[in-house]
């Protein structure tokens, strides 16, 4: 123990000039260490010249030293000063909790001048204790604790990991009313009424306000049967090709899936030779089945059930998806060609607007490979319809009777 500022220390030094009195440079700094590192406190002064510092604990007003020497029986206690003996320090090793407190430099003036500073020593937060169920049954309560230490004392919260995908701790009362909120501050945490939403890591954090900040984790899983989901309902195979059937499983424990086909076995299909299954763990919680058909037949058409179950399904239930597979139209290749045809109808040589005489039209016939031939289907032609006149039926007259006027007359020149 170091002496009482009420023993008597005489500080009896005189100054070597008139004028010379010794003075502060700079305020005595806090200092902040764990348990177990070193702690200094440096004292900065100008012309010391024959005056002396003295260090004091000052909540026990115990001296701890005197110029260069170590008034204290604690051994862990040491001075030093630079060689102009501007700077005086004071060194305590191996910091305890019970060196916590604030210390003086004085210099042995008359009056006395002194500066002050806070050494805090401090325990970082260690969580030394997390306890909680790791699975629950849907519908079920957990309680989870966390216990930890420091010192200061560490403010101890819950919050929810991956925040993003899973945002907040719900909290649901006995009552039924819901909160979600992003932390609970308190070392215990309760869940009433848990749903597989519920199921995740959550973290138990300390902090006492120096870094860092320590956490733990619980894994929360929560059991619940399995539900099925089906993103295509129905599916369409080509003859020849492969064919995949999905659906996607959530549950756990992770479920047992099978695939059967509603026939008149309705029996499991088992995986080889044309059907293969693969099951696919997305997470813990969810899986994906497929079922492959191989080299697919007519006779594969039908439906298909997906099913599920685990442990939950006490009585052998299971959760069931299903699925419609039939069989796609095989393209077909077609030939598309023009025939044209006339109709004929009497010219009218009355007065007024003349009526038409041959009329133009396409029509577009449609065969298949095998040859037959598919109703005819008649359809307008892009170019306008051409009608024949009165004046155009005389010019094909005049046309003709010269045609067959040339015709008898190389007719009869050969004979």
């Amino acid at each position: 123990m170091g002496l009482s500022l009420h023993t008597v220390v005489v500080f009896i030094i005189l100054a070597r000039g008139e004028g010379m009195r010794p003075r502060f440079v700079d305020e005595l700094r806090n200092v902040t260490v764990e348990v177990g590192r070193d702690a200094t406190f440096t004292c900065t002064v100008s012309d010391i010249h024959g005056y002396r510092i003295g260090w004091v604990k000052a909540n026990t007003k115990a001296i701890q030293a005197i110029g260069t020497h170590v008034i204290t029986h604690n051994t862990r206690i040491s001075v030093s000063h630079d060689d102009s003996r501007r700077k005086w320090s004071l060194h305590i090793a191996d910091a305890q909790l019970d060196d916590t407190g604030p210390y003086m430099c004085q210099i042995n003036t008359d009056p006395m001048r002194s500066k002050m500073g806070f050494l805090d020593v401090i325990i970082t937060p260690d969580i030394v204790d997390i306890r909680g169920p790791s699975v629950v049954v849907e519908g079920g309560s957990a309680k989870l604790e966390c216990e930890a230490r420091g010192e200061p004392t560490p403010l101890v919260f819950w919050q929810r990991e991956n925040t993003r995908e899973k945002p907040g701790i719900i909290n649901r009362s006995r009552e039924g009313k819901m909160e979600r909120r992003s932390r609970v501050d308190g070392s215990v945490l309760r869940l009433h009424k848990i749903t597989r939403e519920d199921a995740g890591g959550y973290l138990c954090i300390a902090s006492n306000g120096h870094p860092p900040a320590i956490s733990r984790r619980l894994q929360l899983d929560v059991k619940y049967r399995p539900a099925v989901s089906v993103p295509n309902q129905h599916v369409r195979g080509v003859i020849g090709k492969t064919v995949a059937l999905q659906c996607d499983i959530d549950s756990f424990p992770r479920a047992e899936v099978s695939w059967t086909k509603r026939d008149d076995l309705y029996e499991e299909i088992v995986t080889g030779g044309r059907y293969i299954k693969e099951d696919f763990h997305i997470t813990d919680y969810k899986t994906r089945s497929v079922l492959n058909i191989y080299n697919y037949t007519k006779q594969d058409a039908g439906l298909y059930d997906c099913k599920a179950r685990n442990e939950m399904n006490l009585k052998g239930e299971t959760a069931d998806g299903v699925i419609y597979l039939n069989t796609e139209k095989e393209p077909t290749t077609e030939s598309v060609y023009t025939t044209p045809y006339f109709i004929y109808t009497d010219y009218d040589l009355s007065p007024g607007p003349s009526k038409p005489f041959l009329t133009y039209n396409p029509q577009i016939s449609t065969r298949r490979k095998s040859g037959t031939e598919s109703p005819r289907r008649v359809v307008p032609h892009p170019t306008p319809e051409r009608f024949l006149n009165s004046s155009t039926l005389s010019q094909c007259c005049g046309m003709l009777l010269i045609w067959s006027l040339s015709f008898l007359h190389l007719y009869f020149s050969m004979v």
